[in-house]
């Protein structure tokens, strides 16, 4: 006897899904009010929100949407779903964590756009899907359009690499031009900025440390304190942590952040130095809503980048050679800084200065 259809959750992706008719179906993602997902007695604990989307989609109609194509004999292969669902499967495997959750959170978007996306063939899936979908968040940005357009397009140019699929049915979506972030942050405007932040508030220690040290945000929000060699007076984190998980990242550590560090350090004897006032780890979109507080009171927009960016800035402003401020910043040489750190081209002040110091040193 066949059994009933239910929800369940499925933590990779925190969301809950039925099978109905032999196809997997979204219900949504886990509701953010809702208690932790659990089970008594061997059945999922449904939140209220997801029961009603249950026996919504029991009693809607069989008749699809005009998007939704339903696989019959002649259309064999992958459904939309399982693409992914693969994709992302590999992703946990061969890509990082962070890697894994930015595919995961654009994918989610797409599937939650479809109408049938367990039913779809993957073969019928057309570029103006995607159009489509990104038509639904007119607010994002070039960035954020190419960023997605890449998230949803590469899972079937890598189906059809692997042999899944004899072709891939997206390749072609034209990507707007990526846009290059104008970072403006001066050496006045972060002391306008951390002034803003009380000593005691644990954010300080991070806008301080970024600062001084010119780290990436991911790098100062995972530091632990097994990394810290302060015999060194530098951070080490090993290539399988780093970005690129290629070579060792060092970050070198000037007086003030190695303050920082051995405070921190006495607090936390494990897990991650930099948390939050409730003893958490800071992720991307906390970080991201304490700079929108604080751009209220500024009037200016920044963003954790901008400390790394202004660090590489200051750095050769002060006279180090591009190299230096190359291995300063992590970089295995100095072709990224030249091509990403401009800013000091567009400072004629300084430029000027540059050149009457050298001609007065004659």
């Amino acid at each position: 006897m066949a059994r009933k259809p239910s929800p369940w959750y499925w933590p990779e992706r925190n969301g809950w899904y039925t099978i109905l008719n032999g196809q997997r179906q979204s219900l949504g993602n886990h509701p953010t009010d809702a208690p932790p997902p659990q089970k008594r007695k061997g059945r999922w604990v449904i939140p209220v929100s997801i029961d009603q989307a249950f026996h919504t989609l029991l009693s809607a109609p069989a008749t699809p949407d005009a998007h939704a194509v339903i696989p019959t004999s002649e259309s064999p292969g992958l459904t939309v779903a399982e693409v992914f669902e693969k994709y992302l499967d590999w992703c946990l495997k061969h890509r990082s964590a962070r890697s894994y959750e930015w595919y995961q959170k654009h994918i989610q978007l797409f599937l939650d756009f479809l109408p049938m996306p367990a039913a779809m063939p993957a073969v019928s899936l057309r570029p103006f899907h995607i159009v489509e979908h990104l038509d639904k968040w007119p607010t994002w940005g070039p960035n954020q359009r190419r960023g997605a357009i890449v998230a949803l397009t590469r899972p079937f140019n890598w189906a059809a690499k692997l042999g899944y699929m004899d072709f891939s049915p997206v390749r072609g979506v034209e990507k707007p031009q990526a846009k290059k972030r104008e970072s403006k942050l001066k050496p006045e405007d972060f002391a306008a900025l951390i002034a803003l932040v009380k000593p005691k508030d644990p954010f300080h220690d991070l806008l301080a440390f970024s600062w001084e040290s010119g780290c990436r945000p991911q790098e100062a929000r995972h530091i632990e304190a097994r990394h810290v060699r302060l015999e060194h007076h530098r951070i080490e984190i090993p290539a399988e942590e780093a970005k690129g998980k290629r070579r060792w990242r060092v970050i070198y550590l000037s007086p003030k952040a190695e303050g920082i560090i051995i405070r921190l350090k006495q607090k936390h004897p494990t897990g991650k130095l930099f948390r939050n006032v409730d003893g958490n780890e800071w992720k991307v979109c906390a970080v991201n809503c304490r700079f929108g507080r604080l751009k209220a009171k500024l009037g200016t927009r920044f963003a954790a980048y901008d400390l790394r960016h202004a660090f590489a800035t200051r750095k050769l402003k002060e006279g180090f050679d591009p190299i230096t401020v190359a291995s300063l910043l992590g970089h295995k040489d100095a072709a990224m800084l030249c091509k990403h750190y401009e800013g000091i081209s567009d400072d004629g002040e300084h430029l000027l200065n540059a050149l009457k110091r050298s001609i007065n040193g004659r």
